[in-house]
């Protein structure tokens, strides 16, 4: 995440706040794992928990696992990874993949909670993964480029065949065997950093497009899976006018035949052709990640400063539940829909 640095830069981090209520966060923090089988409802969060000094990106990978109201139900350590744990997804048996782009490693979790061995598919940073219908599944590189993020002290690892740069950008397609049958290079914005790829990724409800942010930027884009073309940007949010963060995507997940987006200052539900159709305040910055709900009249935010997570009715606004993990700590937000 390079949203610390963006406000860093505009000088308005000290504008945040915890707006929840207070936790025991030692809840989330036992001797050893303790999630438990999945339910349908069972929100899950990539909630690493950061402990080193040098580096504000890295410390010991954790995946919280809530009820569909935001109570605590269990906490799952994961020893082998060293940075944020984020780009939550299930695939169509069930399981929970994540994924540490700084290691190179993806985290799966069956749905009996049985942590399986990490696997690095390859030397690159991929940060999401999308199952297509023909049981194909396309990893996604979340950096592109060489540049480092300013303002924070964490550094992206270089690519052992590609020393010059962090990550290509590009998309691995795999079979049901896990053998690599394809590779594509959508086009990316950077973000603010200039090192981001498409940091979050959706699967439109044809089975094969790509929607995508590169997070920080202003673009929503879209990318055929079957034919390799680029399309239109689905959304461009407009300059901003200096006083504050400029306008900046952050995640975005399908919710049927819609997307929902956070960005920043409020939650959006778009048609996925790109038209907003609700917006849904959220109070102060920073909420840069969500999650649809079992059916299209709730979905979860999350803050990334705050720490704080919400289940808001999409039909009054209201705020349903809430819970406050962690500050900086949030990289994946998704409700197991069963």
């Amino acid at each position: 995440m390079v949203l610390k640095s963006v406000l860093v830069m505009c000088g308005l981090l000290f504008a945040t706040s915890a707006s929840g209520e207070d936790n025991d966060v030692s809840d989330f923090e036992p001797a050893v794992s303790n999630l438990q089988p999945f339910a349908k409802g069972d929100v899950f969060l990539g909630a690493t928990f950061l402990n080193n000094p040098d580096d504000d990106h890295a410390g010991r990978g954790r995946i919280l696992q809530f009820d569909q109201d935001l109570n605590f139900k269990g906490t799952l350590w994961i020893d082998d990874t060293t940075h944020l744990v984020g780009g939550l997804n299930f695939a169509p048996d069930g399981t929970l993949w994540a994924f540490d782009s700084f290691a190179w490693k993806v985290v799966r979790v069956t749905p009996e909670a049985t942590l399986l061995p990490t696997k690095s598919f390859a030397d690159r940073p991929f940060g999401s993964v999308q199952f297509l219908p023909n049981g194909n599944f396309a990893l996604v590189e979340y950096l592109k480029g060489s540049a480092q993020p300013e303002n924070l002290t964490t550094r992206y690892p270089y690519l052992p065949d590609d020393p010059e740069n962090v990550g290509q950008g590009k998309i691995y397609v795999y079979d049901k065997t896990e053998a690599l049958v394809q590779t594509l290079e959508p086009d990316v914005h950077g973000g603010v950093s200039g090192s981001m790829g498409a940091t979050h990724t959706a699967l439109g409800s044809d089975g094969k497009t790509l929607i995508y942010t590169s997070e920080t930027g202003p673009r929503l884009m879209q990318f055929d899976l079957e034919s390799g073309a680029q399309g239109e940007d689905l959304m461009t949010l407009p300059p901003g006018d200096g006083r504050g963060p400029p306008p900046m995507v952050f995640d975005v997940k399908s919710m049927d035949d819609k997307l929902v987006m956070p960005l920043g200052t409020k939650l959006s539900v778009l048609t996925e052709s790109g038209e907003v159709i609700q917006d849904v305040p959220l109070p102060g910055f920073g909420w840069a990640l969500a999650a649809a709900g079992t059916d299209q009249t709730y979905a979860y935010a999350a803050n990334w400063f705050t720490g704080d997570v919400v289940k808001v009715s999409l039909e009054t606004g209201e705020v349903l539940a809430q819970v406050t993990i962690a500050p900086t700590s949030l990289s994946g937000l998704i409700q197991f829909h069963g």
